[in-house]
């Protein structure tokens, strides 16, 4: 664990209560990577879900904070726009 005195209970609590008032679901199955479910509000339906954030990379509150803030932001960004499929097949053929 990276920061020194806090438990992987602890951290998640942290995460999730910074995501307040959304709801924010933090696991971490293999003791090294986190996967993070943010919904929007009191929900987890069509929440984002980041898979394989390093534990390693936490070393302070203020990388818990950065986070934190990029999944918000990830989360709240507008979904790319679909290509159309003339479109798709135009560029692999220009490729």
């Amino acid at each position: 664990m990276s920061l020194i005195g806090v438990s992987m209970l602890e951290m998640r609590q942290m995460i999730e209560q910074a995501c307040l008032p959304d709801r924010c679901e933090v696991s971490c199955a293999d003791g090294e990577h986190l996967t993070i479910r943010l919904g929007q509000g009191s929900s987890l339906d069509d929440c984002l879900t980041v898979r394989d954030v390093p534990i390693a990379s936490l070393n302070t509150c203020h990388d818990l904070l950065g986070l934190v803030s990029r999944v918000k932001a990830q989360r709240d960004a507008p979904p790319a726009p679909a290509k159309r499929l003339p479109d798709v097949i135009a560029t692999r053929a220009a490729g």
